[in-house]
């Protein structure tokens, strides 16, 4: 159970200073129930950082200066909930890096061992912590030696329904050309967490596209579609909706 954030720019900008008050008002769901990690994979002229830390964002001052202190043209970052009785350590927290791939999951899929079946041979052998999330990456990295990204994800998202009915698979992946969002089906929100829990929302302004989870109000965002795949081109900023079985329409 976590809080996404992913963010596009045509130029080289801190997400704080994009964001402004969208900024703050993500970071201080950490205070509450995301206190448990965060994390920012940011990309600039090719090269690619991580930074995870195994404490809540709100009161580390290595968030704030990372956040602050990146200017990238791309980014994913993650406010982490704990879930499944799984450690809060480093390990554990998302975003997971993988070649050129940037990845943070929403959700808790709670039959992990059912996951590794997808995941090929040579991929499993380098599992580092023991998430569900870290998992989900590694069946779709399996995937996309096999198929296009879109239809990688079509087939790990319906493999993983099969097994995992409850679990939301919302997402965000950085790849060097996107940024993709998997947004799940609103619904699977547990009641104590609202109804509102796993809808995500994007952001369209003059020179970024920003995606977040929910949990404050993002005047100007427009919701993404429940059982989706959004796909933001990071060169022009063109956001294409796509379902899990054929593509939707253009949205921007």
């Amino acid at each position: 159970m976590c809080r996404l954030l992913g963010f596009v720019s045509h130029t080289e900008t801190t997400i704080p200073d994009a964001l402004g008050h969208d900024f703050e008002e993500f970071t201080a769901l950490s205070a509450g129930l995301h206190g448990d990690g965060w994390g920012f994979s940011g990309e600039r002229r090719g090269q690619r950082t991580l930074t995870v830390a195994a404490e809540s964002a709100h009161t580390s001052r290595d968030y704030d200066a990372v956040l602050r202190g990146s200017r990238v043209t791309s980014g994913i970052a993650h406010l982490r909930a704990a879930t499944l009785d799984l450690p809060v350590s480093e390990a554990n927290t998302h975003p997971f890096v993988h070649g050129d791939l940037s990845f943070a999951h929403n959700g808790s899929i709670r039959e992990i061992a059912s996951i590794e079946p997808l995941i090929d041979a040579d991929l499993r052998a380098g599992i580092r912590g023991d998430t569900d999330s870290e998992r989900y990456l590694l069946a779709l990295v399996s995937e996309f030696r096999r198929a296009s990204v879109v239809d990688a994800i079509r087939t790990v998202v319906s493999r993983l329904g099969e097994v995992a009915e409850e679990a939301s698979l919302n997402a965000l992946l950085l790849t060097p050309d996107e940024l993709i969002i998997v947004a799940d089906d609103a619904s699977k929100a547990p009641d104590f967490l609202g109804a509102d829990y796993y809808e995500l929302a994007y952001r369209v302004g003059a020179d970024f596209t920003a995606v977040a989870s929910s949990g404050w109000q993002r005047d100007g965002w427009q919701r993404v579609p429940e059982r989706s795949i959004l796909t933001i081109d990071r060169r022009t900023q063109h956001v294409t909706v796509h379902e899990l079985d054929t593509v939707l329409t253009s949205a921007a």
